[in-house]
């Protein structure tokens, strides 16, 4: 099951192209929904242009992630996929203190 905070590898590909295009995405969707619900709300990561981090943005630290490298997550790409476009096992997770600061973004990206 997918776990709110959990960072899995996501085929983004759009349909129609043959060619996976995966990147680590944040599940941002509740855990009831995940548990039940046959799609996922996702925000992807991006490992470039982290000297600047904007408020609707989050910085999430390699060390504290279980990633490879830093990254940010930009609350304003919200995506809402199936459950199939998800890769492989977990590649990390986001402690609750990054799961607040990712909140923090959310609403101010959403004006919650």
């Amino acid at each position: 099951m997918f776990k709110r905070g959990g960072i899995y590898s996501v085929n983004l590909a759009q349909a129609g192209d043959g060619t996976p295009e995966t990147c680590p995405c944040v599940v941002v969707s509740n855990n009831i929904s995940n548990e039940f619900s046959p799609v996922v709300t996702i925000i992807p990561l991006s490992f470039r242009n982290l000297e600047k981090i904007y408020e609707f943005e989050t910085f999430l630290p390699a060390a504290k992630t279980g990633l490879a490298a830093d990254a940010k997550l930009s609350s304003h790409i919200i995506i809402t996929i199936d459950k199939a476009k998800v890769v492989g096992e977990r590649l990390g997770f986001l402690s609750k203190t990054l799961m607040e600061q990712v909140e923090k973004a959310l609403r101010f990206q959403l004006e919650l």
